[in-house]
């Protein structure tokens, strides 16, 4: 097995294009290529088809796929809002690797089960593991996600959102040489393959968890007997200067327990979801996912050290980890909430991967929403750097 990767930020995407192809063409030296994945800047514009074409023509792959992002990752670098290519190429012996595309009026009359294991090609007793690039106007990722994890219970599915666009048909979605404006692009992959997934959500708790004791959809209205919004006013008191000054500009959270099954939870144990707003009037908090009464909650602080040092444990956690081979490359899907507008400067989450992990062939993209497994269940995440 052999991963390569490479990227460029050339003037335009045909020398961008040239110049990735070249270097994983040496890097693979003479074997053969069974899956390439393209990550490429909305801001070329380009004749896509013949320029898939030519990659396909270049690197051979048995099988490419890739998408649009707003910022490019590869080769060691994260390149944000700027013009960028970048290209995986990954030589898998013993593995088959099964492409699919799903539009958007599939996913209206989709259900868990059949039509997936047509769709993918993969029946669930192969153990498939699964890359995932969806739009995120037109895919109802939700929706995908959830009849995915039902028909492959516990089975891991790496990927994001497509971003750069404003709105739907402005972003991105290859296989082949055909570009999507909508829907959903992947691969199924199964055979001689281990895949280790690290999902940084980056949060810290504070406060303590409590439950939720009167809530409907969105919104929560209680925790532990209280106003939800008292609860919430009373943990950012408690913090200290600081804390409390990164809770006001925005950085606080709400983790939803994944599990009850918890004596004491930690920074692993929660959902973390965005508090989408407040009614000062009812002391409701309404947040980015359905809730439940009876379920735990703890809310959560994001800051850059956190992040980096979480990082940097989830990828310790999974080296040392004893495995028969060492691994062999990396698929990167980082929040755009992540990178320089998190760290201050670029880089940061590669430079963790690379100083953990080795120097991996990395490549991937910025997204809208980041997707993999938390306690075995695939989630859509956000400020999460999937890998």
């Amino acid at each position: 097995m052999r991963f390569t990767s490479a990227i460029s930020d050339a003037g335009t995407a045909r020398e961008a294009a040239e110049a990735v192809c070249r270097q994983v063409v040496e890097q693979l030296a003479g074997t053969p290529c069974d899956l390439a994945c393209v990550f490429v800047s909305t801001i070329y514009r380009a004749s896509w088809p013949e320029l898939l074409a030519s990659i396909r023509e270049q690197v051979k792959p048995h099988v490419l796929i890739g998408c649009s992002g707003s910022g490019i990752i590869g080769g060691g670098r994260e390149l944000e809002w700027v013009p960028a290519l970048s290209l995986v190429a990954a030589h898998l012996p013993e593995v088959r690797v099964s492409p699919f595309v799903v539009a958007p009026d599939e996913l209206e009359l989709s259900s868990p089960g059949g039509f997936w294991v047509d769709k993918t090609g993969a029946p669930p007793d192969a153990n498939p593991v699964f890359v995932l690039f969806a739009d995120p106007y037109t895919a109802q990722p939700e929706k995908l996600i959830g009849e995915l994890n039902a028909t492959y219970r516990a089975r891991p599915i790496i990927g994001g959102l497509v971003s750069g666009g404003n709105q739907a048909g402005e972003h991105l979605l290859f296989r082949d040489t055909e570009v999507y404006r909508d829907g959903a692009v992947g691969v199924a992959m199964t055979g001689n393959i281990a895949v280790d997934t690290v999902i940084s959500q980056g949060p810290r708790p504070v406060g303590r968890p409590v439950i939720i004791t009167k809530a409907e959809e969105h919104v929560i209205w209680e925790l532990g007997g209280q106003q939800a919004l008292a609860v919430l006013h009373d943990v950012v008191a408690g913090l200290s200067t600081v804390d409390r000054e990164l809770a006001q500009r925005g950085a606080i959270f709400v983790g939803l327990a994944i599990t009850e099954m918890r004596q004491a939870f930690g920074s692993g144990d929660f959902l973390i979801r965005n508090i989408a707003g407040i009614d000062p009037d009812s002391g409701a908090i309404a947040v980015t996912d359905q809730v439940e009464v009876g379920q735990t909650l703890q809310f959560q602080l994001r800051d850059p050290a956190t992040s980096r040092q979480e990082l940097r444990r989830l990828l310790q956690q999974v080296s040392q980890t004893p495995r028969p081979l060492p691994s062999a490359g990396c698929l990167l899907f980082n929040c755009t909430g992540r990178g320089k507008s998190l760290y201050g400067f670029a880089n940061q989450d590669v430079r963790t991967i690379q100083l953990v992990s080795g120097k991996l062939p990395i490549g991937g993209f910025f997204c809208n929403g980041e997707i993999g497994p938390v306690g075995g269940t695939n989630f859509l995440h956000g400020y999460t750097a999937s890998l």
